[in-house]
C-alpha cells in the first residue's frame, strides 16, 4: 500500500498545510483538532505501507509536535 501525499484533500476539516518530501511530512493542524485523535484515525487508516512514512503533527502557531510513524 502507497502512503497518499493529498492529505490536505483528504481531511480538509483537519489539515491546513501539508510539507515535506517523500520520507517525512509536517502536517499543520487546525486549532480545534485533537492530535491524539487525529493520529489515532491516521495510524488505524493507513498500515501495510510498502516503505514507513514519518510524520510530524502540529497546530498552527505552536513550537510543539508529535512525530508518529505509519508502517
Amino acid at each position: 500500500m502507497e502512503f497518499p501525499h493529498e492529505l490536505k484533500e483528504l481531511y480538509p476539516a483537519e489539515i491546513i498545510e501539508v510539507r515535506g518530501n517523500a520520507e517525512a511530512l509536517t502536517i499543520i493542524l487546525k486549532p480545534s483538532v485533537d492530535i491524539d485523535k487525529f493520529s489515532g484515525l491516521l495510524q488505524g487508516a493507513y498500515t501495510n505501507l510498502d516503505e514507513p512514512m514519518y510524520l510530524f503533527l502540529k497546530h498552527e502557531g505552536q513550537q510543539d509536535f508529535r512525530k508518529i510513524t505509519l508502517s
